[in-house]
């Protein structure tokens, strides 16, 4: 109850205030395991998503967000997982293969952290990992205009346009699960959202 009171209230606060709007739902398997991937440069960006998905979204982030005491409520409230960012999170790993096998859907930003600059950059592999192991479609998400609308230095969001875009859905197809196969599909992922934001500024 509590994931859909706070996208039933942002949902419409972002069309009033960054006059918010999502294209290609018809991208977005409507039941079944889904894994969204999406570019990171502003605080915005999981909100943006979550609201924009109709269906409920489980966001990975990183353990020392997560474990910020004035914050936590609310993160353990909205399901999210935490992540430890610097290793490879076994624990993480096995709890969102979990959401992942009751058909699920997974929010995950490759880059680990958000991009000072706005762009797109070089993708961690847990992505592809839980790609790999769950079969799970995955839907690359080009989020647009939050940057500008909240930078990471950014103190307090200006009313840009904020727009997320759904991509045509990825499937892992390789028998193995090796680092150079997991490192090229992280690669395709990426390459996909990049091509999701061109133009945006």
């Amino acid at each position: 109850m509590f994931y859909w009171f706070i996208k039933g209230m942002f949902w419409p606060l972002g069309q009033i205030y960054f006059r918010m709007r999502r294209r290609g739902l018809e991208n977005l398997p409507r039941s079944g395991s889904v894994i969204l991937v999406a570019n990171h440069s502003s605080y915005l960006d999981p909100p943006a998503l979550g609201s924009a998905c109709p269906r409920k979204v489980h966001f990975l982030i990183t353990r020392g967000v997560y474990d910020l005491l004035r914050f936590r409520w609310f993160y353990v409230g909205m399901e999210a997982v935490p992540v430890s960012s610097n290793r490879q999170d076994a624990l993480a790993l096995r709890q969102a293969l979990r959401m992942l096998r009751r058909g699920e859907v997974v929010g995950v930003f490759p880059e680990g952290e958000r991009r000072a600059d706005g762009k797109v950059g070089e993708p961690r592999l847990g992505a592809a990992l839980l790609a790999a192991r769950s079969g799970a479609a995955v839907v690359p998400v080009g989020i647009r205009g939050a940057y500008r609308a909240l930078p990471p230095r950014g103190l307090f969001p200006k009313p840009f346009r904020v727009e997320v875009v759904f991509g045509p859905p990825l499937q892992w197809d390789g028998a193995d699960a090796g680092r150079e196969a997991l490192e090229g599909f992280s690669q395709r992922m990426m390459e996909a959202v990049g091509d999701l934001i061109k133009g945006d500024s």
